[in-house]
């Protein structure tokens, strides 16, 4: 005896899976598309980020070297150096941003620029800005003898006019002799300080000395924190 298989019901299903393999197909091409491109991206742009990376963190290392352009000593910019940083400073300084497009910033204003920067690769630094502003100082001498300038001051003016029968014949700063005439000292005098200490002038004399016998003129510090951003576009 004879026994027929009805194969109807595996022949359907053999047919309807044969659409389904053909989109899962098409589906797996364009992943597998779209993976290559993404990869292709990726390593191009590993390729480049490296040599922008290390390009701009030179670039930084030397803007706020002690020896760099911008710097009274390391990490510590000059704020008179700041203001004359631009385009032919900044290739003339790092010689890479003739090649790429290079962008620098300071407490997020730009300050030179060499090409157009799109993107690219961004390194921080952290660092002091410093300026100087001028000052005068009239001291009254009739209760004391001395007046105090704050640190960073590398330098004064003193200007001494010591009215009639008043001799001043010494000038200290802290423990040295910055100024001495035995006769007697009249006149504008420029006297060197040490910036790194606060200073205390000493003026010593024989007589009395108003306001305005004196004056002093210097330089006073001011110090603000910012962050110096290069950009570096290949």
């Amino acid at each position: 005896m004879i026994t027929l298989t009805d194969r109807s019901d595996g022949t359907t299903r053999a047919q309807t899976s044969l659409p389904a393999l053909g989109v899962a197909l098409v589906l797996l091409t364009v992943v597998t598309g779209l993976g290559v491109a993404m990869a292709d991206t990726a390593i191009a742009g590993a390729d480049r980020t490296p040599d922008e990376r290390r390009v701009a963190a030179a670039i930084a290392d030397r803007l706020v070297a002690a020896d760099g352009p911008l710097a009274a000593r390391s990490n510590v910019l000059n704020q008179s150096r700041v203001d004359d940083f631009d385009q032919s400073a900044l290739v003339q300084n790092a010689p890479p941003a003739s090649e790429y497009a290079v962008s620098i910033e300071l407490a997020d204003e730009e300050i030179a620029r060499s090409g157009t920067v799109h993107d690219g690769t961004r390194i921080s630094r952290l660092v002091v800005v410093e300026s100087r502003e001028a000052r005068t100082l009239t001291p009254d001498l009739a209760t004391t003898d001395a007046v105090t300038l704050p640190r960073r001051s590398a330098r004064a003016t003193v200007t001494i006019d010591p009215p009639s029968g008043t001799t001043v014949w010494t000038v200290r700063a802290n423990d040295r002799v910055v100024l001495h005439n035995r006769s007697g000292l009249d006149g504008s005098y420029e006297v060197s300080l040490v910036p790194y200490e606060t200073t205390e002038l000493r003026f010593q004399r024989a007589g009395r000395l108003e306001s305005g016998n004196v004056t002093i003129s210097y330089d006073a510090p001011r110090s603000t924190k910012e962050t110096l951003v290069v950009t570096v576009d290949g």
